[in-house]
């Protein structure tokens, strides 16, 4: 085979010569996570354009704006990923939770929890309050500034506390039906008690309206926004995330993504819910019951999706992909109020059969137990299908075919194509030389990577061929996914006599 060079030619002058040229790269793929969401009155930033995150979420996207609470929750939870938000103007009816003080309460130092069991709240009754006096503690107590676990700074929480004679109003910085299927505030929480809620009637109002997702998404740029982290669970705005979502996914795009959103409720109603959907690019991350609104489920649960099937990952690193999610903590969340509102173990299991990934709550925290997408059935059909049943297919699938990309384009373009009829040669291509490439591409990401398995049923499936174009070629293979372990069946024979034991 003859040695090319690009910068050494005829030369007669002795001496040692030497040029660099660039092999074929490693592979490094690029990942952002992208947070839609709603500014709050006073926010800098331009909204409609998707952007890179600032750390003074306040003046940037407004004090106690949704948007920035879930980017700090996110960043909380996990703190090196690439994120990107989509700032949106505010839109829709605010809901509010009218607190109304019926009998004053014993004097002390009393507690009450606002959007999760980390954001206690504390009022002092004396005895010269009236109802009105404790109507007006509890608004000012709902205006402090909240620091979570973990975080170096306080912020403006997402309500605001008014009062008017005995009624402390709890409203919405956003409009919108965001934090619609949620308990905002509690008198209970985990076992502590308040002697507030006997002597307090609440009355929720919720929300309306919401962005237009569609028009919104149309100010994207083309980063490779591989996690959408959504607070929006409506059916028009999922419908015009997954549009969005479809375009990336297309053979000229090539930058596959996944919605995540948060749903609370009981096991019928998340059922209805994922039921009416039929997607491979969607994640329901569900609780019976949340201390924290769903959009802070989108939030924390989608940045822990986000951390561990990072794109960014090398492949000696990305078999993680393949493994079961079970029991990774989703930090930032601390489930339901009462520790025992929980789905019980048939009820999670009905609702993996309709499209939904339930959570795993238990003394204070909430853990992963296995994520699928909403995918349940071919539309062809409508019979069920369990291909993209869970996350880490899709995944794998979308992670060997940018690995494939690269290393098969960074081998063969640049070059001659011609027939297997033609002997080898540098410079050119031939149907059988990018069969060699395609199988020495799966047989790393089975060696290095181990997402992947069977690489001799994978080579003797592969076909590639010449096209009627005469400048492309064709190939079809076959994935073989590595797959997560998450069930062992067991029989166990009891009553027989051991054999030795028998005369």
């Amino acid at each position: 085979m003859t040695i090319s060079f690009d910068q050494i030619g005829p030369v007669r002058t002795p001496g040692y010569r030497n040029e660099f040229s660039l092999g074929r790269p490693p592979f490094a793929q690029s990942m952002q996570v992208l947070i839609p969401g709603p500014v709050a009155a006073g926010a800098t930033v331009q909204t409609g354009v998707s952007q890179r995150i600032r750390d003074d979420v306040e003046t940037a996207y407004g004090p106690g704006s949704l948007l920035g609470t879930m980017l700090n929750m996110a960043r909380l939870a996990r703190p090196y990923l690439d994120f990107r938000v989509l700032p949106l103007a505010d839109s829709g009816t605010k809901a509010k939770l009218d607190v109304k003080v019926d009998t004053l309460p014993p004097a002390g130092t009393w507690p009450f929890w606002l959007f999760g069991n980390n954001r206690r709240r504390q009022i002092t009754v004396t005895a010269a309050d009236t109802v009105n006096t404790v109507a007006a503690k509890i608004a000012a107590a709902v205006n402090q500034r909240v620091t979570l676990p973990g975080d170096s700074k306080s912020l403006v929480d997402i309500a605001i506390g008014t009062a008017a004679i005995d009624t402390a109003t709890v409203t919405a910085r956003n409009g919108g039906t965001m934090l619609n299927n949620t308990t905002w505030l509690s008198f209970k929480s985990r076992g502590e008690n308040s002697p507030l809620g006997a002597c307090c009637t609440l009355t929720f109002t919720a929300g309306t309206g919401g962005p237009d997702m569609a028009a919104a998404l149309a100010g994207v740029g083309t980063g490779y926004f591989a996690w959408v982290l959504s607070p929006y669970r409506d059916a028009t705005s999922l419908t015009a995330i997954s549009a969005w979502l479809a375009e990336q996914w297309g053979p000229l795009a090539m930058r596959y993504g996944w919605a995540v959103a948060g749903i609370t409720g009981s096991q019928a109603t998340v059922a209805a819910a994922g039921d009416a959907m039929n997607d491979q690019m969607r994640v329901m991350m569900a609780l019976k019951s949340s201390s924290e609104p769903e959009p802070f489920i989108a939030a924390c649960a989608g940045a822990e999706l986000a951390f561990v099937f990072d794109f960014a990952r090398s492949i000696t690193d990305v078999q993680i992909f393949a493994r079961g999610l079970t029991g990774r903590e989703v930090k930032g969340l601390t489930g339901p109020w009462e520790t025992d509102d929980v789905y019980s173990e048939p009820q999670r299991n009905l609702l993996y059969y309709d499209g939904i990934s339930p959570q795993d709550a238990k003394e204070g925290k909430v853990y992963l137990e296995r994520v699928i997408t909403t995918f349940q059935r071919r539309a062809s059909t409508g019979l069920e299908d369990i291909s993209y049943l869970d996350i880490n297919g899709p995944c794998i699938d979308a992670y060997t075919v940018q690995y494939q990309r690269h290393y098969v384009w960074n081998t063969h373009q640049n070059t001659t194509l011609v027939g297997d009829q033609e002997d080898f040669a540098e410079g050119q291509t031939r149907p059988q030389d990018l069969h060699k490439t395609l199988v020495a591409s799966y047989t790393d990401l089975n060696r290095r990577g181990r997402i992947v398995q069977d690489v001799q049923s994978y080579e003797q499936n592969l076909r590639v061929e010449l096209s009627d174009d005469p400048v492309r070629a064709n190939a079809e293979q076959r994935i073989y996914r590595a797959n997560p372990f998450y069930i062992m069946a067991t029989k166990s024979i009891v009553g027989e006599l051991a054999p030795g034991a028998q005369a």
